[in-house]
């Protein structure tokens, strides 16, 4: 078995006082860059995506050789020394940054990773439950520093680094334990992006926006498409919507999504060398070897529907609150998240009883405008109380899915549990204002032709 080395929550707080500069690892070891290829890169440029290796190879005898197969799958992607990789035991956080460019880096590559952060995730490794639970940080989520003032998290990695950073959520999300941390630049997304050739995606609006001053030029049109590496950067960073800042997280969970889709594909695998080379100055970690491949192993056991997505909940300051335009934070849901995502809790909980309280939006994404309504009218009938119909969703799917908005997955799973379609999605890609969006697909039609779909 093996633990990562990392300080308590108790250790984390008594030592805010003592700001020790904490040296950067900057590894070009084939293994340390073809995990970070196959694992926490990908959530980090416009999030990560190590998982989706895994083969799917069954076995009609009785013993379990899903541990054989896991090793072997570490061998073809990580050489012989992955054969030596320690069972995960602890679970893991891990503070996951990608950084803005930094002018004139190229000449001074120590300032590489001294931007501020365009995407924050803390994700954590929980071997308890089997899953890989992804908390998204808006970038302007309004947290108090350390000096008493307030400001945009995003701030942080450029006032003191990951130091610094740790110590602002530590203070901000009730003094959670963040174990190791790892940097990327925007290059090395749009690289890696370009290398796997490109991601599909369907863009659900026109996008266009330019800013000379950051050198952000932004054309994208409407439909479904495959993105390179610099058209996949402006589907991140587009926020001139009426989500805003939101809308960029939502759309970098869809890009994660796509991104773990083309990880699958096998002619992936035979990229790794050419990733590597990419990869050498555009990642900072200090995660160690042994780490890695703790790490790799436990992924490549992971499922989809292992993998839980979920964004810092809050809502948007009124254009006459602050100078600013802020995320602010939900107390109270926080907490919940927070206990949920980034602690020993379980999704699986003991609590199976329904709650027909929960706030659900409907979200129709097909052409047919009776299905929103008829959705909401059998829910009422069926005792859901708080059901609201929202805007049509500009994304279009085959398969109702059911969102978990908020991070609730047990409500989302019971609720997924009296319907007869659809499937579960645990993200936060749904209306901003649910606890959990049904997203009608192609799959509702048949709602118009039965009374009822409820069980």
């Amino acid at each position: 078995m093996v633990k990562l080395n990392h300080k308590s929550t108790h250790q984390s707080n008594n030592s805010q006082g003592k700001k020790k500069s904490i040296p950067v690892k900057k590894s070009t070891s084939p293994l340390l860059q073809g995990f970070i290829w196959g694992g926490c890169f990908t959530v980090t440029a416009a999030i990560s995506s190590f998982i989706g290796m895994s083969i799917a190879l069954k076995s009609p005898v009785s013993i379990d050789i899903n541990p054989i197969l896991e090793k072997l799958e570490a061998f073809k992607n990580f050489g012989f020394s992955s054969l030596f990789a320690q069972q995960l035991q602890d679970p893991v956080n891990i503070l996951v940054m990608g950084i803005d460019r930094v002018p004139n880096s190229e000449e001074n590559p120590e300032t590489r990773f001294s931007g501020r952060s365009d995407t924050m995730l803390l994700v954590r490794f929980q071997p308890e439950d089997h899953s890989l639970k992804i908390l998204s940080i808006p970038r302007d989520s309004r947290v108090r520093l350390p000096n008493g003032s307030y400001d945009k998290i995003n701030s942080a990695n450029a006032i003191g680094g990951v130091p610094y950073t740790k110590e602002v959520i530590q203070e901000n999300l009730e003094g959670i334990n963040i174990d190791k941390h790892i940097r990327v630049t925007t290059n090395a997304f749009k690289d890696l992006v370009d290398l796997i050739g490109g991601v599909e995606v369907y863009v659900p609006m026109d996008m266009q926006y330019t800013d000379k001053t950051q050198g952000l030029y932004i054309d994208l049109k409407e439909g479904k498409q495959t993105l390179n590496g610099d058209q996949a950067e402006q589907f991140a960073r587009f926020r001139y919507d009426n989500l805003g800042d939101i809308g960029r997280v939502q759309r970098q969970q869809i890009l994660l999504k796509a991104l773990r889709e083309k990880l699958q594909s096998p002619q992936a695998i035979f990229k790794i060398p050419q990733a590597i080379k990419l990869l050498q100055q555009e990642i900072d970690t200090d995660l160690t070897q042994s780490e890695i491949l703790s790490l790799s192993a436990y992924s490549l056991s992971l499922d989809k529907q292992d993998i839980h997505m979920v964004m810092l909940p809050g809502r948007a300051s009124y254009p006459n609150e602050y100078r600013l335009s802020y995320w602010l934070i939900s107390p109270d849901n926080k907490e919940k998240v927070i206990n949920e995502y980034l602690t020993n809790a379980s999704f699986l909980s003991s609590n199976d009883e329904l709650n027909k309280n929960i706030r659900i939006g409907i979200q129709n994404a097909t052409p047919n405008p009776k299905l929103a309504k008829k959705l909401a009218l059998l829910l009422e009938k069926n005792g859901f109380k708080n059901v609201y119909i929202s805007v049509n969703s500009p994304y279009p799917t085959p398969i109702t899915k059911i969102i978990v908005q908020q991070g609730d997955y047990q409500s989302a799973k019971n609720l997924y549990n009296v319907l007869h379609f659809g499937e579960l999605e645990s993200s936060s890609t749904g209306d901003i204002d649910s606890e959990i969006t049904i997203r009608l697909g192609d799959d509702a039609e048949k709602l118009l032709l039965e009374d009822s779909f409820v069980k």
